[in-house]
């Protein structure tokens, strides 16, 4: 599993999301899109915030990693989606950890 911090941001007006029931997709670039889990001590997202969280990618493991590992550089953007085209919000992640 694939660990980062992050700080994010979400930035569709008007809406606001709630960590116990949104899985957020995270756009890695050239093509990989992988959920994520977002844990923080914060229930819910406001609109136009940023937050520092942490988040585990639990679908990275073995040839995922191998594929997703160069791209990984410390302040990385990644467009925060919702389904495979809706962007939501933005991160800044950091700090990559990879734990078998």
């Amino acid at each position: 599993m694939l660990k980062a911090k992050a700080e994010i941001q979400f930035t569709l007006e008007n809406r606001n999301f709630n960590r116990h029931y949104f899985r957020p997709i995270f756009n890695f670039g050239n093509g990989l899109l992988f959920t994520g889990f977002l844990k923080s001590d914060n229930d819910k997202y406001l609109y136009n915030q940023k937050y520092t969280v942490d988040i585990d990618f639990f679908t990275i493991e073995d040839e995922a990693y191998s594929a997703v590992k160069p791209l990984l550089k410390d302040g990385m953007d990644m467009a925060i989606q919702e389904g495979a085209s809706k962007i939501v919000g933005i991160a800044k992640a950091w700090d990559f950890a990879y734990e078998k």
